[in-house]
């Protein structure tokens, strides 16, 4: 690309950091709640458990389950006294120890 002048313009890459430019999320605890039952379902957890541990309501769980689901995570579900579910696929998305 030449300037006005027909000189030849240096491209300089210049890196910056992200400015919030928009209106605020209204619901970041909703974000919050989803990335903290991305990262505990490591393991099997129950309803009841995932509802304490982000202290939540039940039906609010199953809709945080569907969300994960929609998201492209694959929920497995263990079937016992109690169903239990964890995530299988997280390495996919995020690299955790």
């Amino acid at each position: 690309m030449k300037s006005i002048d027909g000189m030849p313009r240096n491209r300089i890459k210049i890196t910056r950091k992200r400015v919030f430019n928009g209106k605020p999320i209204r619901s970041t605890r909703r974000v919050e709640r989803v990335l903290k039952l991305i990262i505990w379902l490591k393991e099997y957890r129950t309803i009841k458990g995932i509802a304490k541990h982000l202290n939540i309501h039940e039906k609010s769980v199953n809709r945080y389950l569907n969300l994960m689901v929609q998201l492209g995570f694959d929920v497995e579900v263990k079937t016992s006294k109690y169903h239990e579910y964890r995530i299988t696929n997280i390495q996919e998305y995020f690299k955790l120890e």
